[in-house]
């Protein structure tokens, strides 16, 4: 009886002292995180991470870079579309500046009809031809005035009105060229994504529906590119692209 309780008890020590089994995976592994994926190395969520942090292939955006119109060509053409360009507004202030060495001149012709008539008594009365005498004067005057005003040489005040143009207008020239940059910068991320997209998500055409999304972006990009250039977009693009300006004739 002694023995049977003495091995009853230690059975249950040696229970106590051997603790809870082990969990499977490991007391570490995340939850939701199967075996086998804890096994290999797995995990859902950097796997998600590696899809949305995909690069682009630097060769690909060097050939967009190569392809694209060169922006400073664009920018000038939206300048000179909107009559906004710097050398327009420079000459504003430099005519203003000059005007003041220029002078005021008149000019002014006068024309002057007259007519007079005499009596000669002295002469005969045998003579031919009554002693009256009528003479006509047609006199012509010419004016020419040139004045300077001496004040206008050191400060001319028209020259106010041409710097506060000239601002405007560089304020209206870099709101222009900064929505030329915007859209030229964003039709060339869009034209990156577009050659690095993958084909999940199939349209009903056969094309990834991401990949018709972009297309159309590009090409409503496009069009307002040559509305504010003035379609010097499309012609430098054919110019850089032969094989475009050949399709198109």
């Amino acid at each position: 009886m002694i023995d049977l309780l003495c091995v009853t008890l230690l059975a249950s020590w040696l229970a106590q002292s051997d603790g809870p089994a082990a969990e499977p995976g490991g007391r570490d592994a995340a939850p939701g995180v199967s075996d086998g994926a804890a096994r290999r190395g797995d995990d859902p969520t950097r796997s998600g991470r590696h899809a949305r942090d995909r690069r682009l292939d630097p060769m690909l955006l060097r050939a967009l870079a190569a392809s694209d119109p060169p922006l400073d060509a664009l920018r000038a053409a939206a300048s000179a579309l909107a009559l906004v360009e710097p050398d327009r507004a420079r000459s504003l202030v430099t005519r203003a500046r000059v005007a003041g060495w220029l002078p005021e001149v008149r000019a002014r012709v006068d024309r002057r009809f007259a007519r007079s008539e005499s009596v000669d008594l002295g002469s005969s009365s045998a003579a031919p031809l009554a002693p009256v005498g009528i003479d006509s004067n047609n006199d012509v005057r010419y004016e020419l005035r040139a004045t300077w005003d001496l004040s206008r040489i050191i400060f001319n005040p028209d020259e106010l009105a041409a710097q506060f143009q000239a601002l405007r207008t560089a304020d209206a020239r870099r709101e222009i060229e900064s929505l030329v940059i915007r859209l030229y910068f964003e039709r060339r991320r869009l034209k990156a994504e577009l050659g690095a997209a993958d084909a999940t998500t199939m349209a009903p055409a056969g094309m990834p529906l991401s990949g018709m999304t972009l297309e159309l972006r590009v090409a409503e990009i496009e069009a307002e590119l040559d509305a504010l250039t003035g379609g010097a977009f499309t012609r430098l693009a054919r110019r850089r692209d032969p094989d475009a300006a050949v399709a198109d004739q």
